[in-house]
Parts: structure tokens; sequence; C-alpha cells
């Protein structure tokens, strides 16, 4: 599937601060993974917004808009997804972010836990074609800003949860509602409203979530 924009008027939810630590991608099995060697069939088309170089995927959308590209890969039910986000160019730091997508059912319903280059991170739900906030946005402490800085963002999703991590300190947690028939990842960036700004996306990778006696995901 293509890569999808709209208006920069709405995404933004944030969670709490940093607590706890964790490995990336700590499940056994790998369920996908990407170097961005190529821009393989699945993200889409090449295009001005979407394009690699360097093993990263760069995201570069149009002046006050977000994209976001879903993978058509594989459909997916729990998942342990992380990639290194990095601020290549985020221009206005306050009104540009990036990050990853998550529980995408199409392009009018699904969820995203994005960052900005000021050191906020957010979780925002599409539903029905509406942007609606899970959590504000937020200081994250693990968050490294400004341009250059990689941030190593993951998601753990176990049923109707969602754990978020920066740099391997946890972020924060939500309920929510997965689709039924399997979810698709992907990620999603937006430029400030007078200029364009470059995000770029390395190490992508998808495990199946490992489980305690409790059913929560492990910690190390």
């Amino acid at each position: 599937m293509a890569a999808w924009k709209t208006g920069l008027a709405s995404l933004a939810v944030a969670l709490l601060a940093g607590i706890g630590a964790a490995q990336a991608c700590e499940g056994d099995k790998v369920l996908f993974e990407d170097d961005f060697a190529t821009l393989e069939p699945t993200w889409g088309a090449k295009s001005e917004e979407v394009d690699v170089a360097g093993n990263k995927l760069m995201l570069t959308p149009e002046a006050n808009y977000t994209t976001w590209v879903p993978s058509t890969a594989n459909l997916y039910e729990d998942i342990d997804f992380c990639a290194d986000v990095s601020s290549v160019k985020a221009v206005d730091p306050d009104h540009s972010y990036a990050g990853l997508v998550f529980w995408y059912a199409d392009d009018d319903n699904f969820y995203a836990f994005e960052f900005a280059a000021n050191g906020n991170a957010s979780v925002w739900r599409r539903q029905r074609g509406k942007w609606l906030k899970q959590m504000n946005w937020q200081p994250a402490g693990a968050l490294k800003q400004n341009d250059g800085a990689v941030n190593q963002l993951r998601v753990v999703t176990m049923g109707n949860e969602a754990d978020f991590y920066i740099n391997g300190s946890q972020f924060g947690s939500i309920k929510g509602v997965p689709p039924a028939d399997g979810q698709q990842i992907g990620v999603i960036a937006s430029s400030p409203k007078d200029a364009v700004a470059t995000y770029s996306v390395a190490n992508l990778k998808v495990t199946e979530p490992s489980k305690d006696q409790s059913g929560n995901t492990q910690q190390q």
C-alpha cells in the first residue's frame, strides 16, 4: 500500500515518563525484519516522501502534512516491534515528529507511537479517519533530542494492551482496540506548517513477545 498523508492539524499523545527498562525486541522468534538495503514493494512505491538511502527508510512529508506508511508484508497478532528512528532535519522541533504505527487495520484505523525532537513523546489513535488522543504529549526523559540523535522506539502489544519504550526505558502503556483479524505495522512522520522535515528509520524488527507466568512481557 502506498504512503498516506493528512494535514498536520492533529497527531499527539503522551505516556507516563520512564519507568523500568527493557532491551529491544526481546522475543526469540523473528516475525519480520528489514535493513532497508532496498525499498521493498510491501512499503509501497518510491516517492518524494518515501525512499531508502544508506540502509535507512527516509520519510520526508510535505510541509503541514503527516505521512504514514504501513507494511503489507504480514499480519500479526501480539508483537514486540522496534526500530531506530532519527530526526535528520526536524526544522521545527515543536511541530514535527516521527514514530511507529501499530494495530493498523486500514488508513482510517490504527495507532501511532511518536516522538518530537524537542524531547516529548505521545500516542494517538486514528479511528474512522479522525485523530483521537490516547495520551498527551509529555516529556520523555530517555529521549535523545535534536537532529542527528537516534532513538530506539519499541512497542509491545499483548491482547488489548500496548507498552511503549524509548531507548530501553519504559515510557508508558495504554489499553486499546486491536484489529480483530490481525494487525499490520508501519511508520509515520510529520512536517511543520511552513517547512519540510526529514526522518529516518533503521533496524526495523518484529518479534513474537515473550511471556512470563502472569502473561506479561518479560523485563530484563
